[in-house]
């Protein structure tokens, strides 16, 4: 696996992340999280079973080289077009930039045997980074299992991504009012798009477990695309969602 990385995607999801200050701070922005989804297939005869043994070996790695400010997923694919590229994707964020550059110099150091390791289980033709800004934090640690929605949005011609934070902080608050409050972010492209993605920013929708899921699928089907389309119609374009299962790899420590 290229991991050059500790590797959605999502968002990410799922209580992925720590919160950022952006929101808070617009007059004052502060570094935000860096994300990163990584883009894997499995090569002939190799599957989870051969992923799960070597993340089992980067975990211990992990915990010998003392990196607790790391939270990582490997994310499957659960609702799905023919477009999809991957077998499954790998999904890490630190808190800042500064954290990602200290993890990522060790493992490019330190790391070798187990990027050989990964390299051996699949091809991950995608490495790619993102600026995190938290709509809704997480209520607790990430889960062990949860379901991530991406989808990929451009603001519309003459509105702006200041309307689109705030359009989607009020469509959480009616949704939270109705029984559904996942983790809810924006990410910002930083690296490694293709040169034909022209979208704004990715949307990620992280629920703590398939029954979560499915009050936010009743909340949007009893009323909710109603309020969507109040409030994103003519703000934003988005491409149809992708969802993913979550499996929790590592978890960062709580800040202190």
């Amino acid at each position: 696996m290229n991991k050059i990385f500790m590797l959605f995607g999502a968002g990410i999801a799922g209580a992925l992340l720590v919160e950022s200050p952006v929101l808070a701070q617009q007059n004052a922005p502060m570094p935000t999280p860096v994300v990163e989804i990584i883009g894997c297939n499995f090569k002939p005869s190799k599957g989870m079973d051969d992923l799960h043994a070597v993340t089992t070996r980067w975990s211990t790695w992990a915990d010998k080289n003392n990196i607790k400010d790391y939270t990582a997923f490997i994310a499957t694919p659960y609702l799905y077009s023919t477009d999809l590229k991957y077998d499954a994707l790998w999904l890490g964020a630190w808190p800042n930039g500064t954290a990602m550059g200290v993890d990522e110099a060790l493992w490019f150091t330190q790391g070798k045997e187990l990027i050989a390791a990964y390299d051996a289980v699949a091809d991950c033709s995608s490495h790619a980074q993102y600026a995190e800004v938290v709509i809704k934090a997480p209520q607790g640690p990430p889960p062990q299992n949860g379901v991530a929605v991406f989808s990929d949005c451009t603001v519309r011609d003459g509105r702006t991504v200041d309307e689109a934070i705030t359009a989607l902080q009020k469509f959480h608050e009616y949704a939270a009012g109705r029984g559904s409050d996942p983790f809810e972010a924006v990410f910002f492209s930083i690296a490694g798009q293709t040169n034909d993605s022209h979208y704004t920013f990715k949307t990620v929708t992280g629920f703590d477990s398939i029954q979560a899921y499915g009050k936010g699928v009743d909340v949007y089907s009893g009323g909710g695309f109603l309020r969507a389309e109040e409030l994103f119609g003519r703000l934003l374009e988005c491409n149809s969602s992708r969802v993913y299962a979550l499996e929790r790899v590592r978890a960062a420590a709580p800040p202190q």
